[in-house]
């Protein structure tokens, strides 16, 4: 019979006689029944049902998702349904002992939700829904021509309007049939468009870009290709630019990026001094491809291109929309069938290709891709734009509101260009730098919360005096409202109210289990040595092998000793008392007894017969020699020597028995059968494939 210890842990720790006797009134036998006949529900405690779709909930979200969970068994469903309805209890009684309104908990909260809640803000309002346009977008590419006409962030109002006017005149001469390349060619302020090197094409000659695909493009430019249909020419488009039309001549699924390698022969070089000798040459080398010989190494022998030759010609990943590469090399490459096949010559302007597809990216998952989508999205400027609308968006739904009477009081007779000097030095009395500046809902802001703030501001790019007052004023108010949502968080967001109301649950369980069970079992004496006594056959020693090691950075000193110990002038116990005297000792002696592999260096010394020793090893940048001192029979631990094991043993039974104190305080009922329906239908739109998130259910390049 095990040990049931109440009177142990009672005598140790007086907090489970309050929990136990703590909490709500033990529920009627009847609602009980009521509820037990349901055949959804899968448990019962506290009077509460735990039905079929709880679980399904709790455990997709254990285990990243719906599909997920289908794939698992029975038995995981069962394990999964006891440990939650154990976990559940663990809370509730950590919540009647009071440990909620605990000062320590209630500081971890706080620290919690401010470093976690406007990460979560960001991600779930700007993040998540640019990655999952993004993976969307990626999935197919687009062949698009543009015109531009320049007109930058700062142009003037008339040279805004001029180059509008002129946009729209294009446009409307292609409504009229001109010929978009020939417009391009001739207007267009992208200078690629005129750009050409004899018989090939730059990217952007005559305005076509080729394909592209999403997150390469500013992001309006990106939108108005993804939008248009194939043959027709977009809106105007307003990037930061200036104004493009735009053009789709195709769209098709995007090709993944590849791992290409390459062998490149140039006409003119040392080994092909004209056209036909690259070729032949091209031509000879792929005769050796066809018999065997390995490609990296014809590479680093024979290929002009010298920096991939000496990688074996390896160029690296490669996006079907980069550019840099010549049309019919990326076309050559990206039509490669399988991993290891080479291309016949292929011609561009630096000469004759063979090239050999290494490796090949499968699309994956919105789920699989999201970090690494993720981390591209967070580069983007679409990104920032995105959160600079969110925050102004925070503002207008909140009420914010300057006192502007105020701010003229702050900078009466302040010149234009000493305005951000002026905020940021000023000495205001008291009273002033209390004033209330700002209001945000129900917060509000100083003037000294104003100046703080400006001490990091960059000043606003405009000359006038007010317009640069209320550009800083604006600064602020934009910086104080992701901090001003996120603090609502909690009210506002369920999927947020669930993660802080789970990590406030994990915090009160680590403080239940270690008041209750951890502390209690280590501090429990008495209880420790009677659950020895009953178990003390479970504690014992293998027979070892005894390996001595002996460790030097010098091999000259190891050497030299190791002579000694083989011609029988030193003995292994008179070395250790030298060793142990001897302060300024370059040796060091250590004892292992091994029973089992421990992949470290004494592990050498095991196979060897009693006495022997290993020849000089090298080990952590130093020497060692390792003996075999024979072996130590089995035998019984005493108490001190199974101590680590025995409490957590120990532990396993105080919780065990918390456990099912706190089953039968709070009635607790299992019905595990019913888990054979569990993920057996459609998954609610909560729970369906997607992002992380649950509520988530070149012109030039960004």
């Amino acid at each position: 019979m095990p040990l049931r210890p109440h009177h142990c842990l009672l005598a140790a720790v007086g907090l489970l006689a309050l929990i136990l006797s703590a909490g709500c009134a033990s529920t009627s036998t009847t609602a009980t029944s009521s509820l037990a006949s349901d055949s959804n529900v899968v448990a019962i405690f506290d009077g509460e049902a735990f039905t079929l779709n709880d679980f399904e909930r709790e455990y997709a979200n254990s285990v990243g998702g719906w599909d997920e969970a289908q794939d698992d068994s029975l038995g995981a469903y069962v394990d999964f349904l006891e440990r939650f309805v154990d976990f559940r209890l663990k809370v509730k009684a950590a919540e009647a002992a009071g440990y909620a309104t605990d000062s320590s908990v209630q500081t971890e909260i706080r620290n919690y939700r401010a470093s976690f809640a406007k990460p979560y803000l960001m991600d779930k309002e700007v993040i998540n829904p640019i990655v999952k346009e993004l993976y969307e977008r990626k999935g197919e590419m687009v062949d698009v021509s543009h015109i531009l006409i320049r007109a930058g962030r700062n142009a003037s109002p008339e040279d805004t309007m001029a180059a509008y006017t002129r946009i729209q005149a294009l446009r409307d001469s292609l409504a009229n049939g001109a010929d978009f390349g020939e417009l391009a060619y001739q207007y267009s302020q992208d200078p690629s468009a005129r750009e050409r090197d004899g018989q090939y094409d730059h990217a952007g000659y005559r305005g076509r870009l080729g394909f592209v695909t999403a997150g390469r493009m500013v992001a309006p430019f990106e939108d108005a290709a993804y939008a248009t249909p194939v043959g027709e020419i977009s809106d105007i488009v307003r990037t930061r630019f200036g104004y493009h039309l735009v053009k789709v001549h195709d769209r098709k699924p995007a090709r993944r990026d590849i791992r290409i390698a390459h062998i490149m022969i140039s006409p003119g070089s040392e080994l092909a001094p004209d056209t036909a000798e690259a070729l032949a040459l091209v031509e000879r080398i792929q005769e050796r491809l066809d018999q065997g010989e390995a490609f990296a190494d014809l590479a680093k022998s024979y290929s002009a291109d010298k920096r991939s030759g000496l990688r074996g010609g390896d160029l690296g990943w490669q996006s079907f929309d980069n550019y840099n590469l010549p049309g019919s090399f990326r076309e050559a490459a990206f039509a490669i069938d399988s991993v290891g096949a080479v291309t016949g010559p292929v011609e561009t302007r630096f000469g004759y290709h063979l090239i050999k597809l290494l490796d090949r990216k499968e699309r994956g998952t919105l789920e699989e891709e999201y970090e690494d989508l993720k981390q591209t999205v967070s580069r983007l400027p679409r990104t920032q734009a995105a959160e600079t609308e969110l925050r102004r968006d925070i503002l207008a739904a909140h009420g914010a509101a300057l006192d502007t009477a105020l701010v003229t009081t702050l900078f009466d007779g302040v010149a234009a260009d000493s305005v951000i000097v002026h905020l940021t030095g000023q000495h205001y009395a008291d009273t002033l730098a209390d004033a209330t500046f700002a209001t945000l809902g129900d917060s509000t802001y100083s003037v000294a919360d104003w100046q703080e703030h400006a001490t990091s501001s960059q000043m606003p790019k405009k000359q006038e005096r007010e317009a640069q007052i209320y550009a800083l004023a604006d600064q602020f108010m934009e910086s104080i409202a992701l901090d001003y949502e996120a603090a609502a968080l909690e009210e506002r967001d369920s999927e947020f109210r669930r993660i802080m109301r789970e990590f406030r649950d994990g915090l009160m369980l680590f403080q239940l289990m270690e008041d209750s069970v951890w502390t209690a079992a280590s501090q429990d004496t008495a209880g420790i040595r009677a659950y020895f006594d009953e178990h003390r056959e479970e504690y014992r020693f293998p027979e070892r092998t005894r390996v001595i090691g002996l460790f030097s950075s010098s091999d000259s000193v190891l050497t030299a000793t190791l002579d000694r110990i083989d011609a029988g002038a030193l003995t292994l116990d008179q070395l250790a008392t030298q060793l142990e005297q001897d302060t300024t000792a370059t040796m060091r002696l250590d004892t292992m007894l091994i029973s089992e592999r421990t992949d470290t260096a004494y592990d050498m010394g095991v196979g060897l017969e009693p006495g022997e020793h290993t020849n000089t090893i090298r080990d952590r940048g130093g020497q060692a020699v390792m003996f075999n001192d024979g072996t130590v029979p089995a035998r019984p631990k005493t108490l001190d020597e199974a101590r680590a094991e025995v409490v957590t043993a120990y532990q396993e039974v105080l919780e065990d028995q918390l456990v099912a104190d706190l089953r039968e305080r709070y009635g607790a009922r299992t019905f595990p059968s019913r888990l054979d329906r569990a993920f057996q239908g459609t998954p609610p739109d909560t729970m369906k494939a997607g992002m992380p998130d649950p509520d988530m259910a070149s012109p030039q390049s960004e």
